[in-house]
């Protein structure tokens, strides 16, 4: 399905059309939508119990047989392949094949960039106008106001049942400018939006409009996903209550990276050795994701043990760490693979791409220095492929590995720690397969299929209280 929006040009062109073809439909005949509860809307103008009151075929569905009209507006999307974009696509598809109807509203920019895949996406997408988040880059308060205007105008359009809002600003914010105490909704934060590390420069919050954007307007969330413990932590530090707050992680498609490759083909590929026992880290470059400690814990490990090992880093920009590389001397150790996984984008729709998968399946462990995530997909990822893990205390992994139940965890920004968990893992391979084991069995917590039954439960969770709320209005 193509990008659709609300352009009054494409309107006033339909109008035209359907007059110049003896089009006398009544206006519930044109607003009729797939469902009974949106081709009534259209006429009563009203949801709910009362809407349900007068209208027959609703009354005889109980509300959990209703397939839902789904917004989802978000400030990022595909083609970028972060876990906040490519988590939206796969809920959206899930959703799609569920029966419901998710409308995904991305910024013009996104919307623009898919239009080659357009027949290829299985659910709808909309725009928000171009510039939009260059206003609220520039006025925060004043752009929120605009995205809840213009959320407000889908709404009317396609006559959602809930609005699923990912990442807190500025679409969470917006949403929540129009739809508090109006329509029923959640809001999912994914990152540098709830999260702030002011020692590396992380965190939208450090700016202060946007700061107090967050904390006026996501305590009146209808609800609010947190992905992760830390980051119910920080709803919590905003006043949010703890009613207010359910608790659905990111997820994975366990079958994807239980598929067989060819490990020595893959490694040849990138230039690994086929003997070498590969340490793999995925993730774009930035201070946060920890790769300085990684390019030290290696100098130290070649110290130590010398060759017999190698570390792979996939992630954006990852190749900018060459300097560095080639100044600690472990060139011939670590190998800078830059981003992967966009294959698939073009090809089918699978995210993240084949290329990837199969460098998980070709790895012998998986090593994530991070400083702080809000969820860490990549974690995740790995323990799908079976990957034993090595990871920090810092925020969002300390959550996916449960504290070390799950994989190794060491301090954040401590290279020699990170050192000796690698070489505990390379030395010793009873401990090695027992942690393959731990990452397997905690992978299956974070099934799609799981995670999208979650959230529809969310969504007429929030439908139904709303229904209460209205029937109790005088």
């Amino acid at each position: 399905m193509g990008p659709i929006g609300l352009s009054q040009t494409n309107r006033r062109g339909q109008r035209s059309e359907r007059r110049a073809a003896g089009d006398r439909r009544t206006r519930a005949d044109r607003l009729s939508g797939r469902t009974c509860r949106r081709r009534c809307r259209g006429t009563l103008r009203e949801s709910g119990p009362r809407h349900r009151e007068r209208c027959p075929d609703e009354a005889r569905r109980p509300m959990n047989d209703h397939p839902l009209t789904i917004g989802m507006p978000t400030s990022t999307f595909l083609p970028a392949l972060g876990g906040a974009e490519i988590g939206l696509h796969n809920i959206a598809s899930r959703l799609t094949a569920r029966g419901h109807n998710p409308i995904i509203v991305a910024p013009a920019g996104n919307a623009r960039d898919l239009r080659q895949l357009r027949d290829k996406l299985p659910y709808r997408l909309a725009a928000f106008p171009p510039k939009m988040m260059t206003l609220v880059h520039h006025r925060p308060a004043l752009g929120t106001r605009f995205i809840a205007s213009w959320l407000a105008g889908i709404d009317r359009q396609h006559g959602i049942d809930a609005w699923h809002g990912t990442v807190g600003f500025p679409t969470g914010v917006g949403l929540v400018r129009y739809a508090a105490g109006r329509r029923p909704h959640l809001v999912r934060c994914a990152g540098d939006d709830i999260q702030v590390a002011p020692e590396i420069g992380y965190g939208m919050r450090l700016d202060p409009r946007v700061d107090a954007q967050i904390r006026e307007w996501l305590p009146r969330a209808d609800m609010l996903v947190a992905i992760t413990e830390s980051v119910a932590r920080e709803y919590a530090a905003l006043g949010i209550s703890s009613e207010r707050v359910c608790r659905i992680p990111n997820g994975v498609d366990l079958a994807r990276f239980d598929q067989p490759v060819n490990r020595a083909d893959v490694r040849r590929q990138h230039g690994i050795p086929e003997d070498a026992f590969l340490f793999l880290a995925v993730g774009r470059n930035h201070p946060k994701k920890g790769y300085a400690d990684l390019l030290r814990a290696t100098r130290s490990l070649v110290d130590e043990v010398g060759t017999g090992f190698a570390v792979a880093i996939a992630g954006a920009a990852s190749e900018e760490l060459h300097p560095d590389v080639e100044q600690l001397g472990v060139s011939n150790r670590i190998h800078l693979l830059g981003a992967q996984g966009h294959a698939s984008l073009a090809d089918e729709l699978l995210l993240p791409g084949d290329d990837l998968v199969a460098l998980y399946r070709a790895a012998d462990a998986f090593v994530f220095p991070s400083h702080i995530e809000t969820f860490g997909i990549a974690l995740v990822e790995a323990m799908a492929a079976g990957l034993p893990i090595v990871t920090t205390d810092g925020p969002g992994c300390r959550d996916i590995i449960a504290g070390g139940r799950w994989g190794e965890m060491v301090e954040a920004g401590a290279p020699d720690a990170l050192a000796t968990a690698m070489r505990g893992l390379m030395n010793d391979p009873g401990h090695l397969q027992q942690r393959a084991s731990d990452a397997l069995k905690r992978a299956q917590d974070f099934s799609w299929d799981r995670i999208v039954d979650q959230y529809i439960e969310i969504y007429r969770h929030v439908i139904e209280r709303a229904d209460k709320q209205e029937q109790a209005t005088p």
